[in-house]
This record gives structure tokens, C-alpha cells and sequence, in this order.
């Protein structure tokens, strides 16, 4: 790791500084924190063993093996995430000299293309989930691409240091997406922006199907059971979207659709490997936690953002740190 890059991080558990040795080493409290893989493992013993740890390693280990998607991650395009990535941060120029924090990285391809596309920005992929060397392993070629395994509640930076922090769809799976928000807010600095993105309340069958199997211990199931479990639901499923696929092509239905943003959401083409990994992403976290657009901005507010702009897609939010 380059020294300017060690400079970025701080010890999650004083803030301390960290210098390398055998390993990092934080210079105040003696904490070690071994280097595997590429990877800076910051994440506690308590962490890693976590349910969301070993979900999420499944789930991204079994993408990375191919078992699910190939060209896509939940069925969007890494252009399509670069476009939604410069339109929460409004990116117009060079973000050269920037930091640049995934946190919740998941495949990682996203935070690997936003390296290739800004070289001169320091990106770091941050997640707790066991499968992150993967992401190391494919980005190996990007020398300002950072990969650290590390929880979003002891983010391993300095508070006030981090110029775009992107948390995409990961602090609703925590138990305390409060907590969560807040310690991502801390690590923005002075005239930065964070970019939140939770599930929105509203109904959903997916989520139906979840809550009806909990009481039959669903997140004690092997994560193997309910992956074989997410792929056969997924056959009906595709049926069900084709459906809705053709009834939105209808003259007269396709206007309303373009002018709803649920519409677009329920009705856009999907495939039968996407939604077996979106089944599995219900199913499969102990906590699936929604929210309203008033309740992430009172966050924000709360948390000393202004300029707050909303995604179209709910709930997203980006806030400018005062």
C-alpha cells in the first residue's frame, strides 16, 4: 500500500495512525491488522463471524463463481451504475486528487470501474463480507483502487476525510441503519457528499414471501438451501415479469408507466439470473429494514447536510456536509 494511501486510513478502534510492518500497525493503541490477499482485514473477530458477514460472503463468492449474473449486478450494466454514480454526485469534471469510498462495495465492480474511469482519484472498496479478495483479485490492474474488509460502524478513515462516500443498498441490512448512517456521515468531510441508498416502505410480494417463511427459521437455513430455494422462485417470477412486460407495451399503459416511477421500476425487462439473485438478497439477510424519503433526509439534516438532492430511483439520497 502506498504511503499516501496509508496516510487515508486510521485505526478503527482509537483513530489512531498506522504504519506498516507486518501488516498495519496503529501507532497508538498497538492493534495489528493483517493484510491478506491484498485485503487490510480492519474487521473484528465479532463482525466477521456475523450472519451478515457469512450472507453476504455467500452471495458475492457465488456471483464472483458465476452462479448467479455475468454481465450484471441486479440487472444493471457497470455503465449504467456510472451513470447513476455521476448523477447523485452531480460529476462534471475530473475527480482527480478526490477520495472515494464503496462502502458496502458487494461485487465490487462498480467501485473497480470508477477507478479505471478516474485514475487520479483514490477509491477504496470497503465491506465485511469475506469475498472482497475477490474483488482485489480482479481489479489487480488498478493501482488506485483500495481494498480494505472492514465494518460500517469502524470505518477504518480519520473523521472528515472522505471526499464521495457511496453507500448503496447496505445499511438497511445492519440492525441499526441509524447507527450505520451516522458513522458513514462522520467520515465525509467538510463539503463532501454522501450518497445513502435504502428500500423504500411500500409492499412487496418478495418481501411477503420472506416474512411468511421466517417463522420456519429461514435465517437458520444453510445460505446453500436458500440459494437453491431463490432460483426456483425465480422461474415463477420471470413468468409473472413477462406478464407485466407485455401489459406495459399496450398503447395507452405505456405512457402511464413512463410517467410513474413505480411503474418503471415493477415493469423494466428482467432476467431469470438477476432475479435469483434478488430473491436471494431478500431472503437471505437476518434484517431487511425500510424507509421513507422524510425519514433518510431528517437524517441527513440532523447530521449537519444541506443540499440535499433525491435519486429518482427510492430511497437515495445525496447531502453536502456543512
Amino acid at each position: 500500500m502506498r504511503e499516501s494511501t496509508l496516510a487515508l486510513l486510521a485505526c478503527p478502534a482509537c483513530h489512531g495512525g498506522l504504519e506498516a510492518a507486518d501488516g498495519l500497525v496503529c501507532k497508538e493503541c498497538d492493534v495489528v491488522y493483517p493484510v491478506e490477499d491484498g485485503v487490510v482485514r480492519f474487521a473484528a473477530d465479532e463482525a466477521r463471524d456475523s450472519h451478515a458477514a457469512a450472507s453476504f460472503g455467500f452471495e458475492w463468492q457465488t456471483f464472483h463463481d458465476g452462479g448467479f449474473e455475468s454481465d450484471t449486478v441486479f440487472g444493471r450494466t457497470i455503465e449504467e451504475d456510472l451513470a447513476q454514480f455521476d448523477t447523485v454526485f452531480d460529476v462534471r469534471d475530473s475527480l482527480a486528487g478526490k477520495v472515494i469510498v464503496d462502502a458496502g462495495c458487494g461485487s465490487g465492480k462498480l467501485t473497480a470501474a470508477i477507478a479505471r474511469r478516474h485514475p487520479e482519484a483514490t477509491v477504496i472498496a470497503v465491506d465485511l463480507n469475506p469475498a472482497i479478495a475477490e474483488v482485489r483479485k480482479a481489479a489487480a490492474d488498478l493501482p488506485n483502487l483500495h481494498v480494505v474488509q472492514a465494518s460500517v460502524f469502524a470505518l477504518p478513515f480519520p473523521e472528515g476525510s472522505v471526499d464521495l462516500l457511496w453507500c448503496n443498498g447496505v445499511i438497511h441490512h445492519t440492525g441499526d441503519t441509524r447507527g450505520a448512517f451516522a458513522s458513514l456521515a462522520k467520515a465525509v468531510r467538510p463539503g463532501g457528499e454522501l450518497f445513502v441508498w435504502v428500500y423504500q416502505r411500500k409492499l412487496s410480494p418478495l418481501v411477503l414471501v420472506r416474512d411468511l417463511l421466517r417463522p420456519f427459521g429461514l435465517h437458520s437455513w444453510r445460505h446453500s438451501t436458500v440459494y437453491r430455494l431463490s432460483r426456483l422462485l425465480s422461474l415463477p417470477t420471470l413468468a409473472a415479469v413477462r406478464v407485466l412486460n407485455a401489459v406495459a407495451a399496450l398503447p395507452g399503459v405505456r405512457a402511464l408507466v413512463a410517467r410513474s416511477t413505480h411503474g418503471r421500476i415493477l415493469t423494466r425487462r428482467r432476467h431469470y439470473a438477476e432475479l435469483a439473485l434478488t430473491w436471494f438478497d431478500v431472503l437471505s439477510p437476518r434484517h431487511r429494514d425500510t424507509y421513507t424519503s422524510a425519514e433518510i433526509k431528517s437524517w441527513f439534516t440532523a447530521s449537519g447536510y444541506d443540499v440535499l438532492r433525491e435519486y429518482w430511483w427510492p430511497v437515495g439520497i445525496t447531502g453536502r456536509r456543512r
